[in-house]
């Protein structure tokens, strides 16, 4: 086991990041705190986010979660690679009793992190995630119907193929999602569904959780959202094999990168450009005409950017930021900070935002240094302040290589 010390640095490294600027949200029935495993955190600012730090993996690999916690749609861990593993969620018949399934044999070291995102009713977070869940969802039929116990909601008795499940949500921000279905199903594999996102259909089979009971995330597909405003989402079966169509949880639209993962360039360089980034906000957004093509619409201190992208050449780094801001509205602090899910992460980088006479004025600026190792990283970029409207906008950072420094020649 690690140190108690490390511990708590892991707690500040859960919480961190949820949003650079702290504030603690209220605490919920379940009161997180110490627990068998480790220890339960809520992240702030509204996410609707729970860690699990993981001292002690549970030898039968069930994670037992106190009571009283809202549902969880999905529990997930980052991986060393940087990927994200999911989870299955298990409740008894009356949901007194919550587990998270995880292999029996755990992580070469600990203590480990298991968030689990959570929503009992149809709502967008402050990180920009919508989930639609069974609560308020509208079923098309007669047969399928909600079933509901505290900390567990699910469409169940869908046992006609020709019913449907229905919501329509206004959204704040447009741009690119990913979204995931959560679900259960005793059936054989191979019932046959679409998932409908506003234009978009998306055709899915369904392989058997092993019980009806036993809830996992499956991914859908990417979708773009072009407007902010009412969101409908859908699922239809198109092929039932057994006796019901599952037990549907919900559907989250989870914020995804605008465009590709950046790379370092053969000189060394890194280019961080706005249409590469994940928002995570429910106003901030990329802005894709020509004019523009920046993060704009920066009016919540809560909105942030992150993009991930990989060194292959270590060394150290002048963090360069194309940022414009309007007349008038200059004076925001912004915090640039890296690999926030690691406890050897650089000190992060604050600045001081320019008025440039217009928020696609860009001016590219110097504001600080870092050294990184090589492998995988993030950058997060958020307001620790806004000052008048809007922060600012930002078309990309770059990552400029730093000379090193030549030994002086012996005389």
């Amino acid at each position: 086991m690690k140190p108690r010390s490390l511990l708590f640095t892991m707690l500040s490294v859960v919480i961190a990041s949820s949003a650079m600027t702290p504030a603690p949200a209220a605490t919920p029935a379940a009161a997180p705190g110490p627990q068998p495993w480790g220890t339960l955190v809520e992240q702030s600012h509204g996410c609707g986010r729970f860690a699990c730090v993981i001292e002690h993996w549970p030898a039968d690999g069930r994670l037992a979660i106190p009571a009283g916690l809202p549902q969880i749609i999905a529990a997930t861990r980052v991986t060393a690679s940087g990927d994200q593993e999911s989870f299955a969620v298990e409740y008894n018949a009356d949901a007194t009793q919550v587990a998270v399934r995880l292999p029996q044999a755990g992580p070469a070291s600990m203590p480990t992190v298991i968030t689990l995102d959570t929503a009992d009713d149809t709502s967008q977070f402050a990180d920009g995630r919508i989930v639609f869940t069974a609560r308020d969802a509208r079923v098309e039929g007669s047969r399928a119907k909600l079933e509901t116990h505290p900390g567990n909601h699910r469409i169940g008795f869908w046992s006609d193929a020709s019913e449907s499940v229905h919501w329509s949500r206004s959204g704040t921000r447009w741009g690119m999602y990913d979204a995931w279905l959560t679900f259960s199903t005793a059936s054989p594999d191979g019932t046959e569904i679409e998932v409908r996102i506003n234009d978009e259909t998306f055709p899915l089979t369904l392989r058997t959780t092993g019980s009806w009971y036993r809830y996992q995330r499956m991914p859908v597909g990417r979708v773009y959202v072009p407007s902010a405003g009412p969101q409908t989402v859908s699922v239809h079966c198109t092929k039932k094999v057994g006796g019901a169509v599952m037990n549907l949880k919900g559907v989250t639209l989870e914020p995804a990168c605008e465009g590709t993962p950046p790379v370092q360039a053969a000189d060394g360089g890194i280019t961080l450009h706005g249409r590469d980034a994940t928002v995570r906000g429910t106003n901030l957004r990329y802005e894709p005409a020509e004019k523009k093509q920046t993060l704009g619409f920066w009016t919540k201190a809560v909105d942030a950017a992150e993009w991930t992208f990989t060194v292959e050449t270590a060394g150290g780094f002048d963090v360069e930021t194309l940022q414009g801001c309007g007349t008038g509205q200059g004076g925001s602090t912004m915090a640039i900070a890296f690999d926030a899910d690691r406890t050897d992460r650089p000190e992060p980088i604050t600045f001081v935002v320019e008025d440039t006479g217009g928020f696609q004025a860009f001016k590219p600026r110097i504001v600080g240094r870092v050294h990184l190792a090589a492998g995988r990283h993030t950058l997060r970029v958020q307001p620790q302040t806004i000052a008048k409207a809007a922060a600012c906008d930002i078309r990309q950072i770059r990552l400029l290589p730093v000379a090193p420094v030549q030994p002086a020649s012996s005389p």
